[in-house]
């Protein structure tokens, strides 16, 4: 943060966005729109597999392993974490440009870059948190579709 940007914050603040924790409320999803998200997710995850024994030629088994490790905890952090710009306050010309007596802009404009890197991680883990209740419930049938 330079000296401008301090100065001119404390004389005219700008709007920052929050971050939320814990996992959103998406509603009810068709079991159609479950199964397609799924198997996109899946077909992410065999796409780095093939990647990684095709393309790349790793054949050590812990790499696979830490790999594994690794998307679980990005899509663990991507499914709790929730940052949400001001996109109102993202710098000069529509954040092409920093407003140079604004840090929130910086903080906003870090708050989007978070979001986007977060974004396939959540669509991994919703998808699979999507899957895991459709084969929960799988046997059960709602009231609206009587017998």
């Amino acid at each position: 943060m330079s000296f401008f940007e301090w100065f001119g914050e404390s004389f005219d603040p700008g709007p920052s966005g929050e971050t939320q924790f814990g996992p959103r409320d998406r509603g009810r999803r068709s079991r159609a729109d479950v199964l397609i998200r799924s198997g996109i997710s899946l077909s992410m995850l065999g796409g780095v597999g093939y990647l990684m024994f095709q393309e790349m030629g790793i054949k050590d088994w812990t790499v696979y392993r830490n790999t594994a490790v690794g998307i679980f905890f990005y899509s663990f952090v991507a499914y709790f974490v929730h940052p949400e710009p001001d996109t109102s306050n993202m710098g000069w010309l529509g954040g092409l440009m920093d407003h140079p007596f604004r840090y929130t802009d910086d903080v906003n404009r870090f708050m989007l870059f978070l979001l986007i890197f977060l974004l396939p991680g959540r669509f991994l883990s919703e998808s699979f948190v999507d899957l895991i209740r459709l084969i929960r419930h799988a046997g059960h049938r709602s009231p609206s579709q009587g017998s």
